[in-house]
């Protein structure tokens, strides 16, 4: 009986072994702050492990957080999450953008309407 019971077990080993999970993060500026609750939520509530990804991959603001998540370890998901969700609760306007000094007539002659330096310096940080 044993044996057979290590038989079974041994193709589910394999096959688990030969897993790739992969984290991909969609775009749209306040779809960042959703994925980072959706992420709190899964690691926090879901069963450990059951979450951990081997590739993370994303757009636009899921590549902000994917970013974000590459500095922590796929097993560590509890602490990224309280990282990512504590960055996104703690942004305002400021940190991406602000008017240039004469107000928006003066990025009709920029490279856009608003100075968008602060996001440089966000995103470097």
């Amino acid at each position: 009986m044993l044996k057979n019971t290590v038989l079974l077990i041994l193709p589910v080993l394999a096959q688990a072994a030969d897993s790739c999970k992969a984290l991909v993060l969609s775009g749209g500026g306040a779809n960042g702050a959703w994925e980072a609750g959706v992420f709190w939520g899964l690691n926090n509530y879901g069963i450990s492990g059951n979450f951990d990804y081997h590739v993370i991959s994303g757009v636009s603001a899921g590549a902000i957080n994917a970013a974000a998540l590459a500095g922590w370890a796929p097993n560590d998901g509890i602490n990224a999450a309280e990282y990512l969700s504590s960055t996104w609760s703690n942004l305002v306007n400021s940190d991406i953008w602000v008017e240039w000094p004469l107000g928006l007539a003066e990025g009709l002659v920029k490279p856009g309407l608003l100075n968008n330096a602060p996001a440089v310096q966000f995103l470097t940080e």
